[in-house]
């Protein structure tokens, strides 16, 4: 069965689509209806229905400004637009929208369920058209890799190879990520790669990661990377490593390589990847293994020490307190591993990240007087320290107590954001050409987030709100008077005189001129 979602302010034509037409008869169900944009959006998201029929004038949010959502959220729906304005401007707008379809009220019950059965059918034949793309997809990421690790002056063009493939990388930097996974059967090979898939967007969902078919039974994470000593790309490998591993299994093993500025170095990274798999049999199967376990490291160390200072404090720096904490662990094992680190300097090195600690918990805890702390009582702390273990745990204290004052203050932030957007409605609900958007831009906020706050903070929805502000306003004028019903049209926000009357008879049960009468 395909799924329909019915889209429309009048109730009585809403229920009209819904009911009248024989749906299930012809291979649907109505998996919804909404009496606006707002609301529809949701369902959408929910039901990721094949067809949308909608009504392009509607309230709140219009049938066109809904349809650039959905073509964001659900790109396969196919959208048929209804109207009663025969006016061009909307159907050239809904040909640049990609919508299925244009039709004007009223339409024919025959012929909308006609033209919902060519979507469905148009939706159809896509999608067979994506399934065999995807069939073909592994063979062609398979030659992609065999094309990177060719050997001479023979050079690919890495972005064009990935564009053709349908797939962009941001960067700045770029690594690979190599999963082998010896017992896997050929049934078994589609559920293997959706789990990496799956578990890879989940645990960052703020970095890009692309997982392709690099050979049989080996799969490569190509990763977007803000900087080239990231430590979540080992931090991911091992969190899918234990993802995927069961209890002493030996049959995964994963492996990356470094991360590099540019795309077309991919195939360094890959290829370390690739020689640190192929050492597998000699350092272990079952695990993690990067390629610098490969080699040599002590005459690293001292550099990487500096190397992690130097990440702590820009970590510190940008406002990252979790990423700051990861990198203290791997300092305090860098320091321990190079085992020349003089206390005095260990004493320096606290001093110095603490006084950095100190100026972020006050930045962040200006308000907040009860949670305030005595920074002498630290500094005598790190003079009476004596191991490296102290040190680490005044460090990780001072930034737990940073990120419980940055996420106090945020959590603050976050609950006002509501309260800046009613005071702004309350004082312009009478600009016409006041909408979500625009209210969202004005307190700098993305439109979803506003719309989002509103229901989980107040209960309604941003239209509801700035509807009942208009009502509210429009009877106050009304009943005071000898006012214009045109001029109350004009005071509460609306352009339309006629759609100002439509909307306060929904909304009180009277016409303007009834409720005039009766309550003047």
């Amino acid at each position: 069965m395909h799924k329909v979602i019915v889209v429309e302010d009048d109730r009585i034509i809403r229920r009209g689509i819904c009911q009248a037409i024989p749906w299930g008869e012809h291979g649907f169900v109505v998996a919804g209806e909404a009496g606006d944009g707002e609301v529809a959006l949701e369902l959408i998201e929910k039901e990721q229905p094949q067809v949308v029929v909608s009504d392009i004038n509607m309230p709140f949010m219009s049938g066109l400004e809904m349809a650039k959502h959905i073509k964001e959220r659900s790109p396969e729906t196919r959208i048929i637009f209804l109207t009663g304005y025969e006016d061009f401007k909307y159907a050239q707008e809904a040909v640049k929208l990609k919508a299925f379809d244009y039709l004007l009220k009223p339409v024919d019950s025959e012929y909308l369920l006609k033209k919902a059965k060519e979507a469905a059918a148009d939706w159809e034949k896509e999608r067979v058209k994506e399934k065999r793309i995807n069939e073909s997809l592994p063979l062609l990421q398979q030659k992609f890799f065999q094309k990177l690790i060719r050997e001479g002056e023979y050079r690919i063009d890495v972005e064009k190879e990935l564009l053709g493939l349908g797939v962009q990388m941001e960067g700045p930097f770029f690594a690979v990520i190599l999963v082998k996974n010896t017992l896997e059967l050929d049934l078994e090979r589609h559920f293997f790669k959706e789990k990496i898939m799956s578990f890879t967007t989940s645990y960052f969902r703020d970095i890009n990661c692309l997982v392709m078919n690099a050979d049989v039974g080996e799969y490569a994470i190509l990763l977007s990377l803000e900087n080239d000593y990231d430590s979540r790309k080992g931090e991911l490998a091992q969190a899918l490593f234990n993802h995927l591993s069961k209890q002493k299994d030996d049959t995964i093993t994963i492996t990356h390589g470094r991360a590099y500025s540019n795309m077309f170095e991919f195939g360094k990274s890959f290829l370390e990847a690739r020689v640190a798999m192929d050492m597998r049999h000699i350092i272990g199967t079952g695990r993690v293994i990067s390629l610098d376990e490969t080699v040599s490291k002590y005459d690293q160390k001292e550099d990487h020490v500096l190397e992690l200072e130097m990440k702590l404090e820009n970590q510190i720096k940008s406002g990252l307190p979790e990423r700051a904490n990861e990198t203290l662990i791997e300092l305090s094992q860098a320091i321990l591993d190079r085992r020349t680190v003089a206390l005095p300097d260990l004493k320096v090195l606290a001093l110095k990240f603490s006084t950095m600690l100190f100026f972020e918990i006050e930045k962040w805890n200006k308000e907040d007087t009860i949670n305030s702390f005595n920074s002498s009582d630290v500094y005598k702390d790190i003079m009476e320290l004596t191991t490296l273990t102290e040190m680490k745990e005044i460090l990780h204290s001072l930034i737990e107590q940073w990120s419980t004052a940055m996420f106090k203050k945020k959590e603050k932030n976050y609950y006002s954001h509501v309260d800046q957007a009613i005071k702004y409605m309350q004082e312009n609900f009478s600009d016409s050409s006041l909408t979500l958007q625009k209210v969202a831009e004005l307190i700098h906020v993305s439109t979803p987030y506003l719309s989002n706050l509103f229901k989980i903070e107040k209960g309604f929805n941003f239209g509801d709100y700035l509807l009942e502000l208009r009502m509210k306003k429009a009877m106050e004028l009304l009943s005071e008077g000898n006012i214009k019903t045109y001029e109350v049209c004009e005071k509460v926000g609306y352009s339309n005189p006629q759609y100002f009357g439509i909307c306060f008879k929904k909304y009180t049960g009277y016409t303007p001129a009834e409720f005039k009468k009766k309550f003047k």
